[in-house]
Parts: C-alpha cells; sequence; structure tokens
C-alpha cells in the first residue's frame, strides 16, 4: 500500500520522475478543467492544492515567494513566539547532522510565514533567488502548492517534488513538511519542513519531519503544563483576593485554565476544552462587552493581563454577582470618600479594616490624587484610635529648614522669632491618636535618623531640649515616590524604609479601577449640586461617561473631583457635557474620538495595554527604564510594543 503523503519512494531515475511530473502540471496548467486524465496518476492531496491555487487566480509562473515580514517584524515575532522557544533548540542539533545532505531546515507559523532557517550556506545561496527565507510567505495562497503550505491546509504531513509545486519557480525545489500541534487546542501552530534540491530528494525527509514535529509538541506540552500550573495558582491567588467577585483565568492562548462554576454556567462555557469554547474565548477576550450578553447574575468589570517573569501568559476576566450577598464595608468609606465597589477598593477597606487593631506603621504607595489621606483617615476612624487626634503633615509642602521644629516641636528661645513658650510639635499633637506623613520621600535624609529613632523608642525630643517626651503614637507615611530606588541613590535611609515598611497599600490609580470611576462622579455630583444650587436632575451625559470612562486620569481622584466642580459651576443644563469641562480636558476629548478611530482596529486588550503604556510614559516624563519595571516588561519588548501601538514623545500616537 503506498504512502500517499510520500511523492517519491525509490531515488532512482530521479531525472524521469520530474520529467513525468512536469509534464501532468503542464497539462493541468493548460487545461485545468480536465482532470479526469490526472486524477489515476497524479496524487489526490496535490491535485486538490493545484485547484485550489487555480481557483483562487494564483500565477503559476510565479518565481519567487513574497516578504510579509520586515527583520524588525520578524524580531518580534521571534520573541514572543512559544513554537520557536520550544523548536529552536531541537532543530539545531539536527541540522548538526544534515551537513551534506543538500537539505534546510525551516520553522514556519500556522500562516506559513518562515520564521527560521537553518541550513549550510552554499544550499541557501541556491535557493535564495526564490525567496526561501525567512520573513517570507510560504502559505499555500500566496506560494502555490508546496510542503509548507499545503500541510497547514490539509493538516497533514506532505511530500512536494519538483512539479508537484504550483508555481514554476519553484519547480527546482524539493520539500517535506509536517504540521505542529497546540498540545491543548489542538490547533496548528506551524509546520517544521526539510527543503531541498530535488536532485537531493530523499523519501525518508518526511518521516524526520514527522519526528521533529512530534518532538516540539512534546516540548510545547512541557512548556504549557508549566505555563497553565502558574495560571493555576495565579487564580487561587484571586479567589483570596477577590472573595465577592467571580473571576475567570484563561490562558494567552485563549484556553479556559479555571474559573467560577456558576459564572462558567451563566456564560454558557465549559472548563473541558472545546473547539466552540475556546472560539467564544477568543472572540469574548478581544471585545468582552460586544461578545458577552448581559445575564442577570452577573456583570462583566474588567480583563487584565497575567504577566509573570516579564511575559504575558494570561488574562484574568473579573466579575460582579449582581445577585450575591451585597456587601457594604464600614459606612466610614463613604465619609472619607473612599467611593467604588472594584476589588482593589474592597480589598484596602477589607485590609485596613483588619489592621486597624494593631498599632505597626504603615506605608501607603501611589500616584498623586489617588486618596492615600483618605485611607489613613479610614484606618484612623476604624481603629481604638478614633476619638484621638488625626494629625497630617505633608512633609513635601514644608520648607526643610522647619520640618524638624514641625514635627518635634522647639523650646522657649530655640529661634528667633519663635513662641516664647516654646511648640508642641505634631507628634506630640498626635500623641494617643495618629499622625500622617504625607511626601516622606520629601523628608531631608538627615532628619531621617531623628523619624526612626521616634519609632524606635517612641519618644521625641522638642529642638533645644535635651528631655525626651514619651508619646503613643501611630505613624502612617504616604509617598508617590519609589523608596527603594531613593534608598539606592543614597537619597533614603534603608532602616526607616523597613521600619515604615510592615504594612503596606499600594493604591491603584484611577485607571486601573475604572469602574469606580462613575461611582465616584455620582458622589462628588451630589456635592457640588448642592454647594452650587444646581438642580438635582444635574446628571453626566452619556458621550461624557464614556469619555470619563476611556481618559487616563494622570491625576486621579483629585483631577476627577477638580474637573466635576469646574463642570458644575458652568453647568446650564441638566446634562454635563463637553462645553462644561475645562478647556484641555475638551482638547483631550476631541484627540481622543480621532484615537478612537486611529485604533479602531485593536482589541480591547490592545487598547487598554496602550493606555497603560501611554500614561505611564506621561507619569514618568518617558523614562523608558522607569516604565518597563513598572510594567515588568523588558526595554526590548516595551520598544516593541511602542511601534506597534504608535506611541510617539511628541507625536499624536
Amino acid at each position: 500500500m503506498q504512502n500517499p503523503f510520500l511523492s517519491i519512494y525509490s531515488t532512482e531515475d530521479l531525472r524521469n520522475k520530474a520529467g513525468e511530473i512536469k509534464q501532468k502540471w503542464e497539462n493541468f496548467i493548460t487545461d485545468p478543467f480536465k482532470l479526469d486524465h490526472l486524477q489515476t496518476v497524479v496524487r489526490r492531496e496535490i491535485l486538490d492544492s493545484w485547484s485550489r491555487c487555480q481557483s483562487i487566480g494564483l500565477n503559476p509562473e510565479q518565481k519567487q515567494a513574497k516578504t510579509v515580514l520586515t527583520s524588525f517584524e520578524l524580531e518580534n515575532l521571534l520573541s514572543e513566539s512559544d513554537l520557536f522557544r520550544a523548536a529552536k533548540p531541537m532543530i539545531d542539533p539536527i541540522y548538526e547532522t544534515l551537513i551534506g545532505t543538500g537539505y534546510l531546515i525551516t520553522l514556519n507559523d500556522e500562516n506559513g510565514k518562515m520564521i527560521y532557517l537553518k541550513g549550510e550556506p552554499d544550499i541557501m545561496r541556491k535557493v535564495e533567488k526564490m525567496n526561501f527565507s525567512p520573513g517570507m510567505d510560504w502559505s499555500e495562497s500566496a506560494a502555490g502548492t508546496n510542503a509548507i503550505g499545503t500541510s497547514l491546509v490539509s493538516k497533514k504531513p506532505i511530500q512536494v517534488f519538483s512539479a508537484e509545486h504550483f508555481c514554476e519557480g519553484f519547480h527546482p525545489m524539493t520539500c517535506s513538511s509536517a504540521p505542529i500541534f497546540h498540545p491543548y487546542t489542538k490547533n496548528v501552530m506551524g509546520a517544521i519542513d526539510f527543503t531541498g534540491l530535488w536532485p537531493s530528494t530523499q523519501p525518508h525527509t518526511l518521516g524526520l519531519a514527522v519526528s521533529l514535529a512530534q518532538m516540539i509538541e512534546q516540548q510545547l506540552l512541557a512548556m504549557y503544563s508549566q505555563k497553565y500550573k502558574q495560571l493555576e495558582d495565579y487564580y487561587r491567588q484571586c479567589k483570596a483576593k477577590w472573595k465577592d467577585q467571580p473571576v475567570l483565568v484563561f490562558s494567552s492562548d485563549y484556553v479556559l485554565v479555571n474559573g467560577d462554576q456558576k459564572l462558567l454556567h451563566a456564560l454558557k462555557l465549559k472548563k473541558e476544552w472545546t473547539q466552540q469554547t475556546h472560539q467564544k474565548i477568543k472572540k469574548w477576550l478581544q471585545n468582552p462587552a460586544k461578545f458577552m450578553t448581559k445575564t442577570e447574575e452577573y456583570h462583566f468589570i474588567k480583563v487584565k493581563p497575567i504577566i509573570i517573569n516579564n511575559e504575558e501568559i494570561g488574562y484574568v476576566t473579573i466579575f460582579k454577582n449582581e445577585n450575591g450577598p451585597k456587601t457594604n464595608p464600614s459606612s466610614l468609606s463613604k465619609n472619607h470618600q473612599l467611593i467604588g465597589e472594584s476589588p482593589e477598593i474592597r480589598m484596602i477597606l477589607q485590609k485596613g479594616e483588619q489592621i486597624a487593631r494593631v498599632d505597626t506603621p504603615i506605608l501607603v504607595t501611589g500616584e498623586t490624587g489617588t486618596g492615600k489621606e483618605l485611607i489613613a483617615k479610614y484606618i484612623h476612624e476604624v481603629s481604638s484610635r478614633k476619638e484621638k487626634p488625626f494629625i497630617a503633615i505633608n512633609c513635601g509642602a514644608i520648607q526643610k529648614e522647619l520640618i524638624a521644629s514641625e514635627l518635634f516641636g522647639y523650646e522657649s528661645g530655640t529661634f528667633t522669632g519663635g513662641k516664647k513658650e516654646g511648640k508642641r510639635g505634631k507628634f506630640e499633637e498626635a500623641n494617643g491618636g495618629t499622625i500622617f506623613l504625607d511626601e516622606i520621600g520629601e523628608m531631608p535624609i538627615d532628619l531621617q535618623v531623628h523619624l526612626l529613632r521616634v519609632l524606635q523608642e517612641n519618644e521625641v525630643t522638642r529642638l533645644g531640649s535635651s528631655k525626651t517626651i514619651n508619646i503613643d503614637v501611630r505613624i502612617i507615611a504616604a509617598t508617590n515616590r519609589n523608596l527603594e530606588e531613593m534608598i539606592e541613590a543614597g537619597l533614603f535611609r534603608s532602616d526607616l524604609f523597613f521600619r515604615l515598611n510592615v504594612i503596606s497599600f499600594a493604591v491603584p490609580s484611577l485607571r486601573e479601577r475604572k469602574e469606580d470611576i462613575l461611582p465616584i462622579c455620582n458622589y462628588y455630583l451630589n456635592i457640588f449640586r448642592k454647594k452650587y444650587h444646581k438642580s438635582a436632575s444635574l446628571h453626566l451625559s452619556e458621550k461624557t461617561k464614556n469619555f470619563f470612562l476611556s481618559y487616563t486620569w494622570p491625576g486621579n481622584i483629585r483631577e476627577l473631583r477638580n474637573v466635576l466642580e469646574h463642570a458644575v459651576i458652568f453647568s446650564d443644563s441638566d446634562g454635563v457635557t463637553e462645553s462644561q469641562m475645562p478647556e484641555y480636558l475638551a482638547n483631550v476629548k476631541r484627540k481622543h474620538s480621532r484615537d478612537d478611530q486611529k485604533h479602531s482596529s485593536l482589541t480591547v486588550i490592545e487598547k487598554a495595554e496602550r493606555q497603560q503604556i501611554r500614561s505611564l510614559l506621561i507619569e514618568t516624563e518617558w523614562n523608558i527604564s522607569a516604565v518597563s519595571r513598572e510594567l515588568n516588561m523588558a526595554r526590548s519588548t516595551l520598544y516593541r510594543k511602542l511601534k506597534k501601538y504608535k506611541i510617539k514623545e511628541h507625536g499624536n500616537g
């Protein structure tokens, strides 16, 4: 029984065999509609491929493959390709055993693009005129019948000899290719191929291609098993972090790793892999708002990429259970404007209540305007110290010469022009309560040692005095700076950092919890309506809501509050529109509309990533190193993202 995937069973009389298939090819090209006389002499797989090529109008006289990837695009693809990472360590050693055989080894992606080529230089030069090189398109639709493209279409291994190639320019070649399948989805990921000039044809090269493809699939299985284990661990962390928020975790190749069972049932998704579920997930992640039909029970909140070791390995999607228990964190949160239903805010409120009973120092980090002082007040108000003072001091707003006297006080006669009776410092004023040291990174390093002593000894010494005063104060410090970097630069004491950082809160920016934007808007609209005696029906127009949800809010809650106050002051109707916004924001809105059209082809995940990168670049004044650290992303990957998303420092990207 003959193997239908082989073109040559023996190397004897190859020249005559090449001539015979050339004659059959010419018969097909001259009269493609009379197939009866060819069906018994040309393999079904080849004849079917020729017919596909003819039906799309491919030129049989084509001499070269077409370029589809620039060197930069190829480099980008290789840096992110699981297939390449799995295959390269296997291709390189096998190449050593092929030296002298006249064969090249190629790796190709699922679309037929050649992404890697290994072979002897003299053979590579001989096929160079056909554009047989990385970055070229060897799909069947672009290069006609060839082992790479045809194996991808048929999802079967195949050998193609001489004029079995549909395009005449490739008749000097012989090639054997086997598809490579994803170990979980079973989708074709690419193809491994052995190619040479037809006088070098050997029947065993097809078996070698099949064996190598299977080895690569085993390596991919090991890689994906490790990745899916990491995603399973991440899912368990999410479940612990967002107890009231049902979540789903997907791999970057759209495989459902794990998820809340009731949520899966409501969305009609199955945890077991099926092609239907796979396609649903792929469409949904590309546009979750459009794909998901809102259920009575669940409402989609957001999707976030999962990045581990600088690699985006999957996505977590977070939902709200509309019929679940309505968590109502302490009513104090509203008193202190910690508004929102996001998992991040819920976690902060929960964590704040948990630590309220202990007196360890707390370090609150986050961008300017995120509400770090509000969190400090919340912790104070839910603690046993709530009847005692809450004293806030901004270390960056006081002259450096005066910080010591403000914090520690001074005795009579210490300063010219000072109070005759001396003055109590903020630590004494806060005795029994809480002191909030905002912008702690701005504290001069020579004063940091005094603060360290307060933390260690629970006592202060006024300037101009040798007498110590015992105090009982909880210290909450906050900063928008990277204290670890300041320590490396010699600007912040490491011992003070470790004393302050016993418990830490990382306050998310407003762009990271967009589900909280509208509740915060409603809160401030209500305040400003009353303050400026505006109509009780004043509200945000739908266009304004959409813009607020898409804007990055570099000034966070503080900026949002100011924008809303401006809008309420100038409102002359019931709906807040662009005309009532500050001028700078109205300009941003107009630019945003243009950007939406410009980047309409991006998926929702890509748009979110693009927006995050742009925001961080603006905040850091285009400090690429700082942004790559913040994103836990290699600089080379970040540069590729900038090119992909057309983000330019002084352009409109």
